[in-house]
Formats: C-alpha cells, structure tokens, sequence
C-alpha cells in the first residue's frame, strides 16, 4: 500500500494510519546502496469485527536472496527478525501468528480510533524486486490477548522508512510477539502514562471493554508516577498497582507486575550508581508478595546491565536519551522478560525464545543518514479535554507552545492546587535551567531519589528560596514542604528572585517580592474563574481546588508563558535534563 499522508496530521496520527511507520525526510537524499533492503512494504487488510485474528503470512523471492528482514505486524510490533530466504532454493518463507484488533486512542489525541484494520510490514525488499510474492491470509479466531498498560518504554513507538534498528525508538512490549505462542498481544501502554492517567485516559477502558477469562494483562508503570507527588512508591502508586491486580482477575485474566526499567544510572558524590527508580521496584515486589502476582523484575536486570555494558550502554537507547530504547534496547529487555516469565505461565501463551547474539548495535551501521527535523508536535492544539472552553485556555495554549506541559496526558487539572515540588519541573522548563545532581539532602523531606530532588538542589545552591518558605520536624531537620499546595507568595518569590540575576542580590523578602509580581503584571489575584467556567470536567475536580492564598495550576502555566515572553527565550530549548517523550 502507499503510504497515507497528510501534512496537518501528527506523526503519531500518520503512523497509526500505516502500521506504525512514518517516511524519513533526509536533508540529503541518500544513495540507493545506503538503503538497500531497508525500505519497508505495508500491507492493510480490513476486517469486519473488533477480535483476535489468526495471520498466515508467505513470502517467496525471484531474483534474488532476501537478507535479514524483518517482518512486523499492527503497530510496528516485531513478529521475527534476522530472516533470510534464498531464491535458488524455490521454497517461500511461512509465519503463523495472531493480533489483536481492538480501539486504539493515539498519543496527543484523546479520541479513539475505531479502525478495524490489519496490517503487516516487513523490510528486505530492494527497490528491484517487483516479482516477489506474497500472499497474507486472516481468519478469525479467539485466542488469549496479551494485554500491555504502561509508559512510553514499553508502548508501540512510531518509527522511520527507511529501517535503521538503531536510529529506530521502540518499547520493549513492541517485541514480545516474536514469541506469542497462541494468544494476540494488544499493546495499550502510551507515552506520559502514569498509573492514574492510563486508566483516566481512557486506555485501560478498552481492555474493560474486550477482557476475558484466560488473557494476560501486564503491568509496567513507574517512570511518570514519580514525576507526581501524588503517586509516591508506596503511597498512590501502590495503591493502583492493587486496583489493576483486583480488577483483572475480576474479568478472569491474569495479572502480570513488571518493575519500571532502569535509566542509565546516575553516579552519586561518592561514585555509587543509583536509580531514581529502586523504590518503584521495590514497591512492585512488596504488591507481588501481598497479591500473590507473578512478577517480572526488569528494573534490577537493566539496571546492572547499563552499568555493565558502560558507555555501550547508549548505543541501546536513541540518540540523547537515558529512558527510550531503540530496537536493540527493546529486544535485550524483551528477551530477558520472555526468558523470566516462560516457567511462570502456560506455553499457550509464550513459546522458548531462542537467544539471538546476531542482533546487537555492532551487526548494523550507526551512521543514519542525517534527517530534517520532526514536525513539532507542540505546534497542534494542546490535547487537554479539562480545558476546553475555560477563559485560562489561552495562557495554557502558549504554555503548550513553548514546550511546559506534557502532550500524552489529556487530563491538566487546571484549578487544581499545585504541590509546591510538584511545579518545580515546569519552572525549570520556563527557566531554561537543569537541575543539580547529586542531591546534599539539605531537606529532611526531600530524598536524593526523588525526581524532584535535583531541582530543589539547583534552588538551594541558587538562593532561590526564601527561608520563610521552608519548615522544621520535631528535630529541626529543615523541611521544604514538597506536598503543601503553592501560593501565590511562594510562586512570586521564586520569580522574582530568578530575575534578579546576581545571586548576592537574592535575599528579596516574600512581601517584596509579591508586590514586584504583580506590579509586573505577572498575574490578576483573584482573577481565576471557578466558578464561571462551564467545562463539567473541571466542575468535577477530583484534586483539592485551588482557593483563597494557593494557586491554580492554570494561573502557574499562564504566568510562566508570560515570564518566557519577558525574558525573550520563546526560542530556546529545553534544558538539558528534561525528559522528553518520543512522540511527534
């Protein structure tokens, strides 16, 4: 099939259009040798219901050899890799295997798409092979589905045509179909889940809607939760680790925890690698023990193998990441969830996986052509169904431009209260500035592995914060109040004194600064608008409303949008430190 192409739609849009694939769009048109049996052919089938199907793809050669292709189906997920087929022999390549049709709600959008289509992509083909025959049967049939709900290190990422391995992102669930024995997997995880927002979103809905007695359903969140502090390890995180295990069962499938992938560690002041996720972990393994759930420990497998591997490490995550795998990165962590969870399960639903030593970043070139940038996914209108129709909207709307708010989530809470830590990530977004690591603990509240952790510590050292601000316990360990909702004085005092670029100069008292903010014109107190809004998912706030002294998060948003204008930095980038998920 050609591709469908439309220049107002995302990437994200587009792929899911063409199973999962987008066109490269090199600056410089690349030789026909640089991408030979890289290009890669798509073939859409429409089918009559939402279900599992069984596909019999084969695949025979005329005039020549076919080379390490790799054969895909749905959404870019892996069915085979490493596949070669020689012509001379007269025999055709044959793979059986199932998927899954289900509805699908693509990243940046908060609307289902209820397509009921197949599709299967394979590279290998040169741009002379016009006699090559394939022919795809579907039959329906019911079989077990492999139900996925996590993040973005797990979810059906959008890739380039043509195929580099190594410059091509890819969730780690993307890969497990190689070894789906009788059963369909049914990815669902996103970009930006948390384990709140998978289920908010609308995602976890759909598997409600199409789940079974004798599907799996597993697990992996962790990455965006610590990111909220409303989803602490062993506070809300577990807690909706539970919900999801007392759900599934409750539909007769199998629930299946998986800890959070590590990230390249970090080092800290005494050389000792850590992981910003250990408590994520261990928060999995203590839900495992008390609902007797199968668990999968990947955090403490990836975290020893990036030590191990050292700077080879990167050359399993794409370009400039530390969280998001490329396919390499992908394959390693699915072969180690395949080979961990086979003895725990029936064979219905994995088979032995063989070990593959030929699929490494040494087996394939690093050098990927150079490309033009990707559409600029901030440039659509923000996702967020909480804010339609609200007299804030505008603010958030630049606020979304200039790359402060998340595009996976649907949900901005804008009359929410902001957890003071919990603004510590947008500001520094505004700011333009990283955070600090390692963390000195000069907070009793505040660990070295919390996500917030470096941000606070780039405040201390920068006397932005002003002593008024911060508490003390019983024992006089100072405390800076990471769950206490922000107020207007708080906000204003790390404004103003960011803008006062000599940090000798940084002592500026909360009631000085509050008087400089809104002589600015930074913000109209009292302006916001509760009670006038007519949005009914605003009315319905599950959070703590933002009243009297505390900000709303929309307030937050539209004034630093402002602050960007002033300061003249709508043009440059994020800092450093700032993770960004693959989705465009």
């Amino acid at each position: 099939m050609k591709k469908q192409n439309d220049n107002s739609s995302t990437d994200a849009e587009l792929a899911l259009k063409n199973g999962g694939w987008n066109d490269r769009r090199f600056e410089v048109e690349p030789a026909k040798e640089e991408i030979a049996g890289r290009k890669v052919t798509i073939l859409r089938y429409e089918v009559s219901e939402f279900g599992t199907y069984k596909v019999t793809f084969e695949l025979k050669p005329s005039k020549r050899n076919i080379e390490n292709m790799v054969l895909f189906a749905g959404r870019r997920n892996m069915i085979e890799k490493n596949i070669s087929i020689s012509s001379e022999s007269g025999m055709a390549y044959k793979k059986e295997f199932y998927v899954a049709v289900t509805p699908y709600i693509p990243a940046l959008s908060p609307k289902r798409c209820n397509d009921k289509v197949i599709f299967v992509s394979f590279t290998g083909l040169g741009t002379d092979d016009p006699d090559v025959k394939v022919n795809v049967s579907i039959t329906r049939e019911d079989v077990p589905v492999i139900w996925v709900a996590g993040d973005s290190t797990l979810t059906d990422q959008n890739a380039g045509d043509p195929y580099f391995p190594y410059g091509s992102c890819s969730g780690w669930a993307q890969t497990i179909s190689r070894a789906a024995n009788h059963a369909a997997v049914c990815n669902l995880a996103h970009s930006g889940m948390t384990s709140n927002c998978f289920r908010d979103d609308g995602h976890y809905d759909i598997a409600k809607e199409l789940m079974k007695k004798g599907d799996l359903f597993l697990i992996q969140f962790g990455h965006n939760d610590q990111k909220r502090r409303n989803l602490a390890a062993f506070g809300g995180y577990e807690e909706n680790l539970k919900r999801y295990i007392e759900e599934v069962r409750s539909f007769g499938a199998i629930p299946v925890l998986c800890t959070p992938i590590s990230r390249i560690p970090g080092k800290d002041e005494d050389g000792k690698f850590y992981s910003m996720l250990d408590q994520y972990s261990k928060a999995c393994y203590k839900v495992a023990k008390e609902t007797d759930t199968i668990l999968v420990d990947l955090h403490d497998y990836t975290f020893k193998k990036w030590i191990e591997y050292g700077d080879r490490a990167r050359d399993y995550f794409i370009k400039g990441d530390i969280t998001h795998t490329n396919e390499y990165g992908a394959v390693l962590i699915a072969d180690f969830f395949l080979k961990s969870i086979k003895d725990k399960l029936d064979e219905k639903y994995f088979s032995k996986l063989e070990e593959d030593r030929l699929f490494t970043p040494d087996t394939d070139t690093k050098d990927i052509p150079k490309e033009l940038p990707s559409k600029d996914v901030f440039s659509i209108e923000p996702p967020f169904v909480d804010t339609v129709g609200i007299p804030e909207y505008e603010g958030i709307k630049k606020a979304f431009r200039y790359g402060l708010l998340d595009p996976c989530v649907m949900h901005l809470h804008p009359y929410a209260v902001m957890p003071r830590a919990q603004l510590l990530m947008v500001m520094f977004k505004a700011f333009r500035l990283a955070g600090k690591r390692p963390y000195l603990n000069e907070y009793a509240d505040i660990n070295e592995l919390d996500w917030d952790a470096g941000y606070v510590q780039a405040l201390h050292d920068g006397n932005l914060i002003d002593p008024e601000t911060i508490a003390k316990d019983e024992s006089g360990n100072l405390l800076f109040r990471p769950d206490d909702p922000l107020t207007y004085r708080e906000f204003a005092s790390f404004i103003i004194r960011y803008l006062e670029k000599d940090i000798t100069k940084r002592d500026i008292s909360l009631s000085e600064c509050e008087k400089r903010f809104y002589e600015s014109g930074f913000i109209l107190y009292g302006a916001r608008s509760i009670a006038d809004h007519v949005n009914e998912s605003v009315r319905n706030e599950k959070y703590r409303l933002a009243e009297g002294e505390y900000i709303s998060r929309a307030e937050v948003y539209s004034t630093l949008s402002l602050f960007i204008e002033r300061a003249g930095d709508t043009g440059k980038e994020l800092p450093s430190d700032v993770e960004v998920h693959p989705v465009h």
